[in-house]
């Protein structure tokens, strides 16, 4: 059996009571294999039986112990799980251009904005919420290039008429 006990604790709690109660499981049979193993006229006398069987008893019930706890602690973590808290997020984008506005993603669905420009929305402890602002930025990159083109072209226009003109005193 190849248990990847890595990928068990990154679950969290839930998943460090189930290795206790799979150790716990495991110690109980190997305990009780043992026992079944012994036969009573093994043991050279009867004081020798009884500290050995009162040795097994008290190894048994610490190990039935070991699962009540093991089992209080995975319903505990099963718990935590399954309550958590739920937060309600209104998000409110402004101002609203249609053609350039945000996405804004949630887990891995994207949300619609309304005309407004908010979007209500429930989230838990571990969720993403993620906003993108590549239309926005590739346009304002695309302006910025195009400003600057305007400047060389605008700088190339003033060098060129004042190179033309009859009282630039040259």
């Amino acid at each position: 059996m190849d248990i990847n006990i890595v990928d068990i604790l990154n679950t969290g709690v839930t998943g460090f009571a189930f290795l206790m109660l799979f150790l716990g499981y495991k110690l109980t049979s190997d305990v009780q294999s043992k026992i079944f193993e012994k036969r009573a006229d093994e043991f050279p006398s009867v004081e020798m039986y009884k500290e050995w069987k009162s040795l097994v008893t008290s190894q048994l019930n610490n190990t039935r112990y070991f699962l009540v706890f093991s089992l209080i602690f995975f319903a505990g973590g099963l718990f935590l799980l399954l309550y958590q808290a739920e937060s309600k997020i209104i998000l409110a984008i402004t101002p609203l251009d249609h053609a350039y506005a945000p996405l804004v993603h949630h887990q891995s669905e994207t949300l619609k904005l309304s005309d407004t420009g908010r979007a209500t929305l429930s989230v838990k402890d571990e969720h993403n919420i993620s906003i993108s602002y590549e239309k926005l930025l590739n346009r304002i990159q695309e302006l910025t290039f195009t400003l600057e083109d305007q400047k060389l072209v605008t700088k190339d226009l003033v060098l060129i008429n004042a190179n033309n003109a009859t009282d630039s005193g040259f």
